[in-house]
């Protein structure tokens, strides 16, 4: 077999599981249904991993697998590159992807349709990650978010289905834009190919003038709201907040982080790419911390998650703004760049280790209310866990969002701090931390809490549900032991041409002083917060007005800050 039909295993492999799940349906009833589907998932979710392996040995050496699909003309053709980056893309998507299909074997939802559109999502991803060409990645980016409409909606709780409705509407009009940048590149340089787009530009004694920066801006705005950067992030606490659980963990851990590494090919070649960065690295340390203060606020234990997802995607689009900028060829740049996708990959760990225990736990409880669940641990014997999974899974979660050693969130956060030391963002992102650990002791409440009013006929736990969260638990722990190795695995397969340099020190008197710092600082928020004044601010935060029309004038003011940004520096 080539290696281009390798490659392409990745993303024909979910296909062909989600047309044996389909098949399922049509032609079998029963067990032979669910077996049918369970292969198709195997094929989809499970023999990936073969074709990863298959193809570690080559992306270690630094090369890649590059070319047009069919041996078209580059001017008609797809072009594609599956190196490193897109090798640890797919890491990313494969690793939480399986866990959470797992998972949905507990509390649903079931059957061949849920499968099948939740492998064409998968299969979306893959393709995102070694896409080169412009149009292609709009088509791969609709594809994976038509995938996350039908699946948000799949869960028919109230409300589910008007954020699935709200979430449309907001992708298509960001792709939209998405797309009129699209139009202004191509008029600018006659290509779509990433090579085609960088030869034509450096052709242009102006890099293409106005008209490129505007189109530039367009199209990473449009990522942007994909990826739920401050202030375009009002889409996603609803759809991720009533999705179903195991949907919420692939759309938080996951979809949301996909675009902003396809976006890195584009703007590393673009020569405006370094100023759009850095504008975006400063957006993500501010989102770092305006959302975790939001997520402080919250009441409902899913929403009060998916409002920390917007918060963690601040730590890694703000690092990878700032490699962006200091240029992934240096050894700041490469350290931040690691930083930024490991965080990424810790991050759907922990948060798919969080979304996973915490729909466990809810669900037993009948209850999403973190002011009225109490006694959550206890519910949780009551409904057969003899062994407390779920409330271990969630501690461990929760130690590793809030940066607490041996767990992998602090070995990527203290990566992150190495990198960005001596800024203005390091010290947002560490105000952030503190946030982030206020809110996990609020949340953790509803575990420890005394029950005011004891639930007699608690949810039983799935067995799928324990396997899931504890897969996950271990790699939030082993992930985090192995760090060191980790960096350099991943600093090998992005293959910047960096020089060698030491891994930042996790370990030492002063990262160990800055979480002890953090741990009390996080307790002392957590009590002002509790405060009737605190509870009244919080109440306000909670209770703002959001709209459609908000989030669109923010895109607007948005791009119109980064066209005058690159039309400034550029």
């Amino acid at each position: 077999m080539l290696p281009e039909d390798t490659v392409f295993a990745l993303v024909v492999l979910p296909l062909l599981g989600a047309a044996i799940a389909l098949s399922s349906k049509a032609f079998f009833t029963g067990k032979r249904k669910r077996n049918l589907e369970y292969l198709g998932a195997f094929v989809g979710l499970v023999l990936p991993w073969v074709v990863m392996i298959q193809l570690l040995p080559l992306v270690l050496t630094g090369q890649a697998i590059e070319g047009i699909i069919g041996g078209w003309h580059e001017s008609v053709g797809i072009s594609f590159r599956f190196d490193g980056l897109a090798w640890l893309v797919n890491l990313l998507g494969f690793t939480i992807a399986g866990a959470a299909w797992l998972y949905s074997l507990g509390p649903g939802p079931h059957g061949p349709h849920f499968t099948a559109v939740f492998l064409i999502q998968t299969s979306a991803l893959a393709a995102t990650a070694m896409t080169a060409d412009l149009f292609n990645l709009f088509v791969c980016l609709e594809v994976m978010g038509i995938a996350s409409y039908i699946l948000i909606a799949s869960s028919e709780k109230q409300g589910a289905f008007l954020a699935s409705f709200s979430y449309l509407m907001v992708s298509a009009t960001a792709m939209v834009f998405f797309l009129l940048g699209i139009y202004g590149i191509y008029r600018t340089t006659g290509a779509l190919t990433y090579t085609g787009i960088i030869n034509g530009l450096s052709g242009l004694p102006d890099h293409g003038g106005v008209v490129t920066y505007i189109s530039l801006s367009l199209i990473v705005g449009a990522v942007a709201i994909r990826v739920a950067v401050m202030p375009l992030y009002g889409w996603l606490p609803d759809s991720h907040a009533l999705a179903p659980h195991a949907v919420s963990s692939v759309l938080s851990g996951v979809l949301i982080k996909t675009p902003l590494f396809a976006l890195s090919r584009v703007l590393l070649l673009v020569p405006a790419g370094m100023y759009a960065g850095q504008l975006m690295g400063y957006a993500g340390a501010i989102t770092a911390l305006v959302a975790v203060i939001i997520a402080l606020s919250q009441s409902d234990a899913k929403r009060l998650l998916a409002y920390h997802t917007v918060s963690q995607i601040g730590y890694v689009v703000a690092a990878w703004g700032a490699a962006l900028y200091v240029g992934t060829h240096t050894l700041q740049g490469s350290i931040l760049m690691a930083g930024a996708f490991l965080h990424a990959l810790y991050h759907a760990m922990f948060k798919g280790l969080l979304f996973l225990s915490i729909g466990t736990t809810t669900d037993c409880a009948s209850q999403r209310n973190v002011y009225q669940l109490r006694g959550a641990a206890r519910l949780l014997k009551q409904a057969g866990e003899r062994i407390p999974i779920t409330t271990i899974t969630f501690v461990v979660g929760a130690l590793a969002i809030s940066a607490i050693p041996p767990f992998n969130g602090f070995a990527s956060k203290t990566t992150l701090s190495y990198g960005l030391k001596d800024s203005w963002q390091y010290s947002m992102l560490y105000a952030a931390g503190i946030g982030t650990m206020a809110s996990f002791i609020k949340l953790s409440r509803i575990y420890w809490s005394k029950p005011e009013q004891q639930n007699r006929f608690p949810v039983p736990v799935p067995n799928a549900n324990k396997i899931a969260q504890t897969f996950l638990a271990i790699l939030c722990l082993g992930t985090g032991i192995f760090a060191g190795p980790m960096y350099r695995f991943v600093v090998t397969l992005f293959a910047f041409g960096a020089p060698n340099g030491p891994a930042p020190v996790l370990y030492s008197t002063q990262t160990l002083m800055n979480t002890l710092i953090l741990i009390t600082g996080g307790t002392a928020v957590f009590l002002l917060a509790s405060t009737r004044i605190g509870h009244n601010i919080l109440k306000i935060i909670r209770e703002r007005p959001r709209d459609f029309q908000g989030l669109f004038v923010a895109f607007s003011l948005g791009v119109t800050g980064l066209s005058g940004w690159l039309l400034f520096w550029g």
